[in-house]
């Protein structure tokens, strides 16, 4: 996928999440208008939802909810602004979502993977006792079985995920088609 297409479908997909609707569907209520920007009230509670993430004692009364309110407006008159002033269109600003993109995509696989990897792992008792036979070849005084049983568990079924993991990652780059350009990498010079 060319770059600019994600460049463009970023945007988009900024725009449709920033909560900005110029549209009223049929019968929404509407909490505020902030020039051309209708929020309704879906708006107002998913950004709510953000929001109380930040204020743990939760929207208890109609003086919080007017505060948060106050809040969101200052932030969309600052949006549109920012629109105004089309930094929505900077390559930094491009730069910046294109970057965050990518991390929460790669955030997303590396969990969906971490999740499937984590049910095929077995930690077999067998596995345990080995383990822990050398461990006693080097620490005589350790803790009886039992009472470790559980950390020694923890500790071979990390170690399964995370050789599980580097494989499926080592098959991901053999199968990808990698070229290096080692007289442009040789000119690269950090300043």
């Amino acid at each position: 996928m060319s770059r600019y297409l994600i460049i463009f479908i970023l945007l988009i997909l900024l725009m449709s999440l920033s909560a900005c609707s110029d549209k009223v569907k049929d019968g929404e209520k509407i909490v505020a208008k902030i020039n051309d920007y209708y929020m309704s009230i879906d708006d107002f509670k998913q950004d709510l939802k953000v929001l109380t993430i930040y204020k743990p004692q939760g929207i208890q009364t109609i003086d919080d909810k007017k505060e948060i309110l106050n809040d969101l407006i200052k932030k969309e008159v600052l949006l549109q602004e920012a629109q105004k002033l089309n930094l929505d269109k900077d390559k930094e600003f491009i730069k910046t979502i294109e970057n965050y993109w990518k991390q929460t995509l790669l955030k997303l696989l590396i969990e969906r993977k971490s999740r499937e990897i984590q049910g095929k792992v077995q930690v077999y008792n067998n596995e345990i006792r080995e383990y822990y036979n050398k461990l006693k070849k080097e620490e005589p005084d350790i803790e009886p079985l039992d009472e470790i049983k559980n950390k020694i568990e923890f500790i071979l079924r990390r170690d399964k995920e995370t050789a599980m993991m580097n494989q499926w990652l080592d098959e991901l780059v053999d199968k990808a088609d990698i070229e290096i350009n080692e007289e442009v990498l040789k000119e690269i010079k950090f300043e």
